[in-house]
């Protein structure tokens, strides 16, 4: 069974901090992705660019409308996805836990859903 995993945090905070530190937390998340890869259990991984360069597509008169960036307004902004082959979700979530987004960055909102995958 397949999950997606969905990374969050809030961008604002971190665009904040100096590029110096952005950089240990960056060089913080590599180091963890380590452990987090070798379980053999991720298929797929990446982070996303900030969403200033998202766009979204909504139907309006039964036609796609588009519109700059998410349409939610919220600090929360999602920064990766992956995905994790996993038997349960608890076995999802195990797999998951290992993801930097669990293991730190509080400060900037870091966290992870986990969603089954139909």
């Amino acid at each position: 069974m397949l999950f997606l995993c969905l990374g969050y945090l809030d961008m604002n905070e971190f665009d904040r901090q100096a590029d110096e530190r952005k950089q240990q937390i960056l060089q913080a998340c590599f180091a963890q992705c380590v452990p987090f890869r070798a379980t053999g259990k991720v298929r797929a991984e990446e982070g996303l660019q900030h969403t200033s360069l998202a766009k979204t597509i909504r139907p309006k008169d039964g036609k796609p409308t588009v519109t700059d960036g998410p349409f939610l307004e919220t600090k929360e902004q999602i920064g990766s996805y992956f995905i994790v082959e996993a038997d349960t979700i608890e076995e999802a979530v195990e797999v998951a836990s290992l993801h930097p987004a669990a293991r730190f960055g509080e400060q900037f909102g870091f966290g992870i859903e986990v969603r089954p995958i139909q």
